[in-house]
């Protein structure tokens, strides 16, 4: 919560109590009321304080009479305003009555055709934070709460640990934490169990606020947990002393899904640094891989004197120098820590505002960040709340392409935050929002973004300028979510005709950008969703000039929008609609459009791919054709230093029952890397799941047949006798030039990407082929953006 500005309880809830590091529901069987354990770290922040509030659990229902015969004792309600479909508010004194009642509404509501008649809350701790007003962490910066971080090392008598192996034991537990400790635990001559014991017992004395980890919800603590129950000894983490509650649940990034068994423990939060990784990377598309040390080293994380052991070295290092795994666990804790750092802020800044905890706020899309603020002030209004609408959504953002090939110079010019000021500026509402929360919040969270930007701008360096920045980007998260959550099918507030609106007036702004450019004889290349890409017209030279012509076109754009200069760049190649590199005058090469560069390309293709583009920006033919023939003599004589290098990395976005049983009826084809996923089975290694990644090459010297029959783990290639398949791999050479064939006449093209060059390679006469494309009077309206993909 931003000190300049005054306290705002539509966002921040209404109950300003600050430095609440955690709360957490309390079953109490003892106990017929329900209560909440809240706990207040210190202004010195060197202790936690406890108290107990009172708590009532609670559904909303849109017919009382779905509870006729249930137990009239065991609950209170509440007819709310309004005529919305979910008319009642149902409150109880205890979990029991609750989820009684809730059962016993369902069975009531699916006998008489009534789906979709009650409103939950799954989280208790979420629920709390509705109805009490409060939040955590208000009042507190990022450094203000206690965070630890967890790294363990295991010893494995197979190909990967198996926490079920009694052989395979943790050997090492690292931690570190936000004030510069570090310790880590264990030795040659410590027992497992006396490890486990210890790691329990420093954690709570260090007594973090979160525990953070990368990969551990699916690998530190399921492994930590499975030896602590095959040695007796009890995880008791929580600040009760008690242990974790799991439960499973998924998390979608992007096209992602990922099954996994999240924790809840009493007091603390818990952040795993992969997914936030991987939500960063379903925006940027711009990671090498998701593991820590790759990530470190991307960000530049990783200290100068970084200590690196491979997974598969890790038992015979821990025979022969203990000491050498210590510093690399060691070190995996300190890069932990900086990558929670780098990606947690923003997520710090939005629990301030949100009625849920910090770890809770971290998983969930923003649609659920949304509808949390709607229902905490519907319910503080007692105001009953729709349900989501059916329907779909029929326009999208306007995307198109006037040319291909490639010229310059280039101009970006985009509409300021498109969607929201539209949506700010023309009025737009969901029809049954009957609280006008939507544009209440939308307009308060762009005022706090616009004055936390002001005060970051007007420091100089340091923490309060990084934390300034982390909270204009949490507000930012939240902004750009709003357009979503209209076309959201399961958002309580949906509304597709507004929706609709606020990308039918993005079109008609878009066009009325193109007018004005074209009017004064500037080219537009391209239209992408908020923006356009156009050549300056002649006598627009050097970035000042090209601000001024933008400032001129903003004379003739209608009240709150604004066009904003976006960046400018030396040549463009354009390829398709949405798919384009633009190369900065610093000699950079920025690239958008899984088109040219997907991610299912080898990283071989991807590396030929980009090299191909940039020496078509320079137009140098002679070394298109050059690169064309090293690739070829690479792939030929298996001039590989590394598997990675061709390796194909996909994720199982199924599980493996699911894949089969779909290839038996017939609805999919046989996939290698589920085919290797199942061969895995039958081993002693870790097996695959549902959103693991497997890499894998294809072996053997004919190209013909499946190549599911050919495919090979990554592992398993051999650098000493290499079998990958050249054939295969000439031919997706091939198949990567064809997607150039749109920049050449046809017999320019297969000169260029040939070996046929018995007399030497001419390039006399190839030029790059430029084509033009009538502007359509009617724009075409894109929806492979589908909102409810975010969310």
């Amino acid at each position: 919560m931003s000190t300049s500005q005054p306290y705002d309880p539509l966002l921040y809830g209404h109950d300003a109590s600050e430095r609440i590091v955690a709360v957490h529901p309390v079953a109490d069987k003892n106990s017929k009321k329900g209560h909440v354990h809240v706990f207040t770290r210190s202004k010195d922040g060197l202790s936690v304080k406890l108290t107990e509030a009172p708590f009532y659990p609670f559904f909303f229902i849109s017919n009382i009479r779905l509870l006729t015969g249930f137990d009239r004792r065991r609950y209170r309600y509440q007819e709310l305003k309004g005529k919305l479909f979910h008319r009642f508010l149902v409150v109880f004194t205890n979990w029991h009555d609750y989820w009684d009642a809730q059962r016993y509404a369902e069975k009531a509501s699916s006998g008489a055709g009534s789906g979709g008649a009650l409103y939950t809350v799954p989280s208790p701790a979420q629920q709390y934070l509705m109805q009490s007003g409060k939040t955590c962490f208000k009042g507190m910066a990022f450094d203000d709460v206690h965070r630890l971080q967890l790294d363990i090392e295991c010893i494995s008598s197979g190909d990967f640990p198996n926490a079920d192996r009694k052989e395979d034991k943790i050997v090492l537990v690292a931690m570190s934490d936000s004030r510069g400790w570090r310790e880590v635990l264990g030795g040659p001559d410590w027992s497992e169990a006396e490890l486990l014991q210890r790691t329990v017992e420093t954690i709570q004395r260090i007594d973090p606020d979160v525990i953070e980890g990368h990969n551990i919800f699916k690998f530190d603590f399921p492994y930590i947990m499975r030896r602590c129950a095959m040695h007796g000894v009890i995880f008791g983490i929580g600040r009760d002393r008690s242990e974790p509650r799991t439960f499973s649940t998924s998390s979608r990034f992007a096209e992602r899904s990922i099954d996994y068994t999240a924790l809840d423990i009493p007091g603390r939060h818990v952040i795993d640094t992969y997914f936030q990784v991987l939500a960063y990377d379903a925006i940027k598309r711009d990671l090498p891989g998701y593991g820590l040390k790759e990530v470190s080293r991307y960000f530049g994380f990783a200290p100068a004197d970084r200590t690196y052991v491979e997974g598969s070295e890790i038992t015979r290092i821990w025979k022969e120098d203990p000491d050498l795994l210590i510093r690399y666990a060691g070190d995996d804790a300190i890069e932990t820590e900086r990558l929670a750092r780098h990606l947690s802020e923003s997520t710090f800044y939005l629990t301030q505002m949100l009625p849920m905890p910090y770890g809770q706020a971290a998983r969930v899309g923003p649609a659920s960040k949304i509808e949390s603020l709607f229902v905490r002030e519907y319910l503080r209004k007692r105001h009953s709340l729709p349900r989501s609408e059916w329907g779909t959504q029929t326009q999208g953002g306007y995307t198109d392409i006037f040319f291909t090939g490639v010229t310059g110079p280039i101009v970006y010019a985009d509409v300021e935050s498109l969607y929201p000021s539209i949506m700010l500026n023309y009025n737009i509402k969901p029809d049954r929002d009957a609280l006008a929360l939507f544009p209440a919040l939308l307009k308060r969270l762009t005022d706090l973004r616009l004055a936390a930007k002001a005060q970051m701008n007007a420091e100089e360096t340091g923490e309060l300028k990084s934390a300034l920045d982390a909270r204009q980007n949490s507000y930012k998260i939240v902004i750009n979510s709003f357009y979503g959550f209209l076309g959201f099918s399961q958002a309580l507030f949906n509304d597709y005709s507004e929706a609709d609106r606020v990308a039918v007036t993005g079109q008609d702004l878009l066009n009325s950008i193109i007018d004005l450019v074209e009017l004064r004889h500037g080219k537009v290349l391209e239209v992408d969703t908020d923006g356009v890409l156009f050549v300056p017209p002649d006598g627009i030279e050097g970035e000042q000039q090209e601000r001024a012509f933008l400032e001129d076109l903003n004379e003739h754009m209608p009240e709150g929008i604004r066009i904003g200069y976006d960046g400018r760049y030396r040549r463009m190649m354009s390829y398709k609609k949405k798919n384009y590199a633009l190369e900065e005058y610093d000699g950079h090469v920025k690239m958008k459009g899984s088109s040219l560069v997907s991610r299912a390309i080898e990283p071989f293709g991807r590396k030929f791919v980009r090299k191909t583009i940039r020496l078509l920006l320079d137009e140098d033919i002679p070394a298109l054709h050059n690169a064309y023939l090293s690739m070829r003599e690479h792939i030929m004589e298996h001039k590989w230093e590394h598997v990675s290098e061709f390796a194909r990395t996909e994720t199982l976005k199924d599980s493996l029952n699911k894949y089969k049983k779909d290839v038996s009826d017939g609805k999919r084809t046989r996939s290698a890397s589920y085919e290797l996923a199942l061969k895995r089975l039958s081993t002693s290694q870790k097996p695959f799941r549902k959103g693991d990644r497997v890499s894998y090459y294809i072996a053997g010297a004919s190209d013909s047949g499946p190549a599911f029959l050919s495919a090979r783990l990554a592992e398993e290639w051999d650098p000493k006798s290499p079998d990958d398949n050249a054939a295969f791999y000439l031919r997706r050479l091939d198949e990567l030039c064809s997607k150039f064939e749109p920049f050449f006449e046809p017999p320019h093209f297969r000169t260029i990407f040939s070996s046929e060059d018995l007399f030497g390679f001419n390039p006399t006469g190839i030029q790059i082929r430029n084509l033009d494309f009538p502007r359509s009077l009617i724009p075409p309206a894109s929806l492979d953006d589908d909102p409810s993909e975010e969310f």
